[in-house]
């Protein structure tokens, strides 16, 4: 028998200590009540499907704890990660609120606490606390904004180096005095390289170069930025070696 992966589940909403204002479940007590009674609780295993690219919506998926890509395929199968969900996310929204099918896979890569709620009770809800429908917008306008922040990184991007660049600054939060920037590199290459629109190799080579020039170091999953600033002058610079997408 498989062993469930391991997640310290929070079944009682009003009673959660994972809310922020970020959240989509930032409510008053009332409201939460009423989201609980509608919501049901699953743990998903690394590597899980919660929808595919064209599915029609039966729902939405609250991200409690965890995360979650979402990736478009061409033809061919290639695969292009258009974002990576976090906690305190709604995912298949606007599938949803549009009546039609989802624009994109999700799938969890890492154990997940995710709530599911009916497409039917969802509706409802949104039409009976306007709380909702105003927290409903925000999420809407983080995934429109998160959207448009990739579409200008890759297409106007001069090089695959400056799209790493700019995706390896996207993550940077926290920052100390001199710039330093230490990041935990949860994503293999092929994963970093289908965000970006090119292959896993020239990922390699590329983060190789970043060493070289020392603008980066990388110790196990720990990725660091010497200096935040300098890695950022480099967008626009030229490696040594001839870039290949």
């Amino acid at each position: 028998m498989k062993r469930l992966p391991i997640v310290d589940v929070r079944h009682r909403c009003e009673q959660c200590d994972l809310r922020t204002e970020d959240f989509f479940c930032n409510f008053s007590d009332p409201i939460l009540r009423a989201f609980y009674s509608l919501k049901i609780t699953n743990v998903y295993r690394k590597g899980a499907t919660l929808f595919t690219e064209a599915e029609p919506s039966n729902g939405v998926y609250m991200l409690c704890q965890g995360q979650v890509k979402l990736s478009t395929y061409s033809k061919d199968g290639k695969a292009l990660i258009l974002r990576i969900a976090g906690p305190g996310e709604l995912l298949g929204l606007g599938a949803l609120l549009s009546a039609s099918g989802h624009e994109a896979t999700a799938e969890v890569i890492e154990p997940c606490q995710i709530n599911f709620v009916s497409r039917s009770d969802f509706l409802r809800f949104l039409r009976e606390h306007a709380d909702s429908g105003v927290n409903a917008l925000k999420q809407l306008s983080q995934i429109y904004h998160a959207a448009y922040t990739q579409v200008c990184s890759l297409g106007l991007s001069a090089s695959v180096s400056d799209k790493l660049i700019k995706l390896l600054l996207s993550w940077c939060k926290n920052t100390n005095g001199n710039g330093r920037v230490n990041l935990k590199l949860t994503f293999s290459h092929e994963e970093i390289a289908e965000m970006i629109g090119t292959s896993r190799e020239t990922v390699t080579r590329m983060l190789k170069e970043l060493r070289e020039r020392d603008l980066i170091s990388v110790k196990g999953v720990d990725l660091i930025i010497s200096d935040r600033n300098k890695l950022e002058a480099a967008i626009g610079t030229r490696l040594q070696r001839r870039q290949h997408v």
